[in-house]
Order: structure tokens, then sequence, then C-alpha cells
């Protein structure tokens, strides 16, 4: 491996230019990074947690993270269900992190399927399995609830008895503003919920790991 590759690998910086094009060739020693903030999901020692990916390349990326991670760490990093770039951490410097894939990838076909925040479609946004109690309030019915899992756009809760009104909702979460939404489905105690509006991702993925540390 060349001196070049090292630095490419360690980095996640310095892609291989094309060769059919003169000023990739000129800018050879130039970092070839895409510039993004995609939001997706982080995995590391069996836990999921929200990140944003601010740079990638065929080579590796760097994050915004919520979770202490360390170098050499492996770690997972999901743009969409079932589709995941597996890595090592490089670098950490406050929440950032670097990291670096074992292979090169297609950055093309990895971002064409991004999380989307759109009506109809907020089932596919990154959601983040966690244990919290709450209040759900439906129609005339005010029931405790276990949160199983959220994302910006919505919720799957569990009651201890089954929702009779299936009509508008408000989540409220200890920590976080009250949430109104629809249900989505319903299955014996356990419910889906759409948010009216998406949830900020910031005050969520801090949320998530404050609530996780206070458990």
């Amino acid at each position: 491996m060349s001196k070049h590759d090292r630095i490419a690998r360690v980095t996640a910086a310095l892609p291989a230019p094309r060769r059919d094009d003169k000023r990739h060739q000129e800018r050879r020693a130039q970092p070839r990074q895409l510039a993004l903030l995609r939001v997706a999901l982080l995995r590391a020692n069996g836990v999921r947690d929200l990140c944003v990916v601010k740079n990638i390349s065929p080579s590796g990326l760097s994050a915004r993270i919520y979770r202490k991670l360390t170098g050499g760490e492996h770690v997972e990093v999901e743009f969409r269900s079932a589709e995941l770039l597996t890595g090592s951490v490089v670098w950490t410097q406050g929440w950032e992190a670097g990291i670096v894939f074992p292979e090169p990838i297609n950055v093309d076909s990895v971002l064409a399927s991004r999380w989307i925040c759109e009506a109809g479609k907020r089932r596919t946004l990154p959601r983040v399995e966690i244990d919290c109690r709450g209040r759900l309030k439906a129609g005339l019915q005010s029931l405790d609830v276990s949160l199983c899992d959220i994302s910006q756009g919505g919720a799957s809760v569990e009651t201890n008895v089954p929702i009779t009104d299936l009509r508008d909702i408000l989540l409220c979460l200890p920590g976080l503003p009250p949430m109104g939404g629809v249900v989505r489905w319903a299955g014996g105690t356990k419910v889906g919920i759409s948010f009216n509006e998406c949830v900020a991702f910031e005050p969520l993925a801090r949320w998530i790991q404050t609530h996780r540390a206070k458990s």
C-alpha cells in the first residue's frame, strides 16, 4: 500500500481521481469529500443512536455523534433500513468522529436513498429503540404508556389497556414538549403514532442520550 493510500484510509478523504478527467488528476492531492448534513443511525456495541453525517467519501465519513466513541471501535452507519456501512473510528474530537471503511463504497448509491421527512414517508425516518415512561392522551382517554421507539416523525408505544379512541392524540414524554399526532396503526396494547410535525433533530438526539444516562 502506497503512502498516499495509507493517508486516504486514515483521513477518509483522499479517494483516487477519475482517470478520464484531467481536472481530477490535477487535484490528486486534494480531498474529494462530499459535504452534506444527512441524518443517519449509528450502531455501536449493540446500541443504535442518531447521528448527522457531515462529509462522506468512498473511503470514509465524518459525523456529529451524541455518544462517546473510542479510536479503533467498530461501528455501523445506517442511511436506510437494511443498508449498513461498516467501519472503524479513526479519530474523535468533541462530538465529532471520523470513520474509515474497510473497502471503498459507492457514494452515489448510498446517498440515492436518503431519509425524508415528508408526509407518507415518515416511517422511513431513522427510529431509535428506547425505554421511557410517558402519557398518551387520546380523546377522553389518558393512559400511562411505555415508549418503544421514536424518530423525528413518529413513535410506537405500549399501553396497559387497548386504546379505544384512535383519533388525534397527544404524546407527553418527560423532557420533551408534548407531541401531537395521529394513530397510524394499533394492535392490542401497542400503538404506532405519526407526529403532526417533525421533531427537531438536535433536541431529540440530545434527549435520547440524556435519558439513557439517567436510566
